[in-house]
């Protein structure tokens, strides 16, 4: 890695920062809050353009989408607040908004075929962040319900 692309990795995860404690601020995100939902936006974001050169943008999102839903649900309950805090502006920085414009772009020029490519792109892009949220959602749903049941399991035998 040369120090230009090095810089450019930090400036774009500083930038992710900024961006992400701006989308805080535009959702009312308590102050207390702030900074922290700026990291969450960052080092998801740095994951991205890891992830990004290797795998296209849509695998990029996936992941870094999965590692902003675990910073998220880490983060919430550490400074108890809800998941959603972090969530919102976490995954600022990584929708399609460029995307869902250049799909408007092309169609208004009359060039379907560039508007189709940016139209499955943005929407992959998106279904990559939902499904992200789904997955670690549910795998965290999973892990509560087997550990309460082994738990009540360890109580029944104590007792029994």
């Amino acid at each position: 890695m040369t120090w230009m692309s090095l810089f450019s990795l930090c400036f774009q995860t500083a930038g992710a920062y900024v961006a992400t404690i701006t989308a805080a601020i535009m959702v009312e995100i308590p102050r207390s809050l702030l900074f922290k939902c700026g990291w969450v936006g960052a080092l998801g974001y740095l994951i991205y353009l890891l992830v990004m050169p290797g795998h296209g943008p849509a695998v990029a999102t996936l992941v870094a989408g999965i590692g902003i839903a675990i910073l998220s649900q880490l983060f919430a309950r550490s400074f108890r607040a809800p998941v959603t805090m972090f969530y919102i502006p976490g995954f600022f920085p990584l929708v399609p908004g460029i995307g869902v414009y250049r799909t408007a772009f092309y169609y208004i020029n009359d060039n379907p075929a560039q508007a189709s490519y940016y139209m499955v792109q943005s929407a992959l892009i998106a279904g990559a962040i939902a499904l992200s949220i789904f997955l670690v959602d549910s795998c965290l749903e999973i892990y509560h319900h087997l550990r309460n049941q082994a738990k009540a399991k360890r109580k029944e035998q104590s007792h029994g």
